[in-house]
């Protein structure tokens, strides 16, 4: 009996596709499903505690101009992290829909990821600049 390995194995690939196996099975695995209960009850709590803190500022009431110069720079601060927590975000959800086998185009993903690489690293370069600035003044002598 002779035996043909080239239709056996073109069988065993039409029938074991771990790859596909996997997916599915992570498709319909509940603990990887977001309680969105949770997510939506610490939102609130989150948006709460901002709120409150604005308000907190609010009756602080910087009027001088060193005061609105603070603000305004925590302002820029606080918006550049929020974009860059963002861009990281979107790069997770980007790689998980890829990982789930969905249509995420990959030229896309690595943009994204660059994206955010680059936004993390320019951070990192503000915290260093701020540090060094600090560190500077610190050690002026008066």
């Amino acid at each position: 009996m002779q035996f043909n390995t080239i239709n056996a194995m073109q069988g065993f690939q039409t029938q074991f596709n771990p790859i596909q196996n996997y997916n599915n099975f992570l498709k319909g695995n509940a603990s990887l499903q977001v309680n969105n209960d949770f997510q939506n009850d610490f939102d609130r709590m989150l948006q709460n505690e901002i709120e409150a803190e604005k308000n907190q500022n609010k009756k602080l009431n910087y009027t001088s101009p060193v005061g609105s110069l603070m603000n305004s720079i925590e302002n820029a601060f606080s918006n550049g992290l929020n974009d860059v927590n963002e861009k990281r975000l979107q790069l997770d959800a980007m790689q998980e829909a890829f990982a789930r086998g969905e249509d995420v185009s990959i030229h896309d993903m690595m943009i994204a990821s660059e994206k955010s690489m680059l936004s993390m690293q320019m951070a990192m370069q503000l915290r260093n600049k701020v540090i060094s600035a600090y560190t500077d003044l610190k050690n002026m002598s008066m």
